[in-house]
C-alpha cells in the first residue's frame, strides 16, 4: 500500500490509508498499528498553490495558524489529534486560532483543504516520524514552564514594583498588610508571596494548622472584606523546600481606584500605590492617573505570573 495522504470533506484527515481504516472501523485514532485496508481504498491528492500554511505558533493553551495565499476563501483548516479534532472554515488569508484546553493533542496534524482536495499540511507532533524539522516547517512550540519553577524564579528575583514578600498570612487584626493588594490593583497588578522571611531570601513557610485550601479561602475572604471594590485575585499554594507558601496574584483593576477599608470606616477607604519595592499612600494625582490609565487599557485582567 503506498503511503499517500488521505483527505476527505467533512471528516478527519489522515497521513495514510491504514490510519483512516483503523480510525473508522476500529475507533483507533493513534496513527500507529499494523492493520490496514484493502489496497483499492487509497486515493492520492495533489497540493495546489492558491493557499498554504504559514507560521504555526503553539502555546500551552492555544494554537495560532497563519494561512496565506490568494485563494483561501472557502478553504477549511482542520486540527487532527488522537483525542481532539476540530476545524475552521476560512474566508480569507490571515490567522486562525484553536484553543487547546488540554494542551497539544498527541499525533497532532494540521490540514488545509478545500472539499476533498488537500492544499497543505503540517505534522506537529515532535514524536512523529512524519514531522521532520519543525523549525524549517515554520512550527514553533512553546514548552510550558512548570508553575513550581516559575515561583522559585519569582522568589529568587526579590521584591520589586510587582512583587512583595510576607512572612505570615494577614489576620483580621493585621489586615493592613493588604494595602499592597490595593496598590497592585491600582497599578499594573502584582504578586504577594506569603511564607518568605523579611530578608527576601529565606523560605520560612506557613503554619499548617489548617489545610492549604482553607488558608487560600481565608486569604481571599480577607481581601474581599478589606479591599473595595473587590479586585480580581487568585490564591495558589506551593511547596518550596517542603515548606508551604501561598501566592496571591492580583490583576490590574478594571474599576480603580481601589482602597483599603476598615470595619468602622468603610465609607472612607485609604488608597495606595506601588513605587519600587514599597507601598505608599496615594496622592490625588496618583488616583487620577490610575483611573485614566485603566480607561486606556480597560478589559486587561491578565495576571503577570499566572500559571
Amino acid at each position: 500500500m503506498p503511503q499517500t495522504i488521505l483527505v476527505g470533506e467533512g471528516v478527519p484527515s489522515f497521513p495514510e490509508p491504514n490510519s483512516a481504516w483503523r480510525a473508522f472501523f476500529e475507533g483507533d485514532y493513534s496513527l500507529i498499528g499494523a492493520q490496514g485496508p484493502p489496497d483499492d481504498l487509497a486515493r492520492l491528492r495533489f497540493a495546489e498553490g492558491g493557499a498554504w500554511l504559514g507560521r504555526v505558533h503553539v502555546t500551552p493553551t492555544q494554537m495560532v495558524v497563519a494561512v496565506e495565499g490568494s485563494r483561501v476563501n472557502d478553504a477549511e483548516l482542520e486540527l487532527f489529534g488522537e483525542s481532539e479534532r476540530s476545524s475552521r472554515r476560512l474566508e480569507a488569508a490571515g490567522e486562525a486560532t484553536f484553543p487547546l484546553a488540554h494542551g497539544l493533542p498527541a499525533h497532532a496534524w494540521l490540514w488545509l483543504k478545500r472539499g476533498t482536495m488537500w492544499l497543505d499540511y503540517r505534522s506537529i507532533d515532535p514524536r512523529s516520524g512524519w514531522t521532520g524539522d519543525l523549525d524549517r516547517a515554520g512550527v514553533e512550540i512553546e514548552v510550558p514552564v512548570e508553575p513550581q519553577v516559575r515561583i522559585e524564579a519569582l522568589i529568587a528575583s526579590g521584591e520589586g514594583p510587582h512583587v512583595e514578600f510576607k512572612e505570615c498570612l494577614p489576620t483580621k487584626q493585621s489586615r493592613r498588610t493588604l494595602k499592597t493588594v490595593a496598590a497592585f490593583a491600582n497599578g499594573d497588578g502584582g504578586t504577594m508571596v506569603f511564607g518568605i522571611n523579611r530578608d527576601e531570601v529565606t523560605v520560612t513557610g506557613l503554619s499548617e494548622d489548617k489545610p492549604p485550601t482553607k488558608l487560600r479561602d481565608h486569604l481571599v475572604d480577607l481581601v474581599r472584606g478589606t479591599v473595595i471594590p473587590m479586585p480580581h485575585v487568585e490564591a495558589r499554594d506551593y511547596r518550596i523546600d517542603d515548606k508551604l507558601i501561598l501566592v496571591l496574584e492580583v490583576s490590574p483593576g478594571t474599576s480603580p481606584p481601589y482602597g483599603l477599608s476598615t470595619p468602622d470606616a468603610r465609607d472612607k477607604p485609604e488608597y495606595f500605590v506601588r513605587r519600587g519595592a514599597s507601598t505608599f499612600p496615594a496622592q490625588p494625582n496618583d488616583l487620577s492617573e490610575a483611573v485614566l490609565s485603566r480607561g486606556r487599557t480597560e478589559g486587561d485582567t491578565s495576571s503577570r505570573f499566572a500559571g
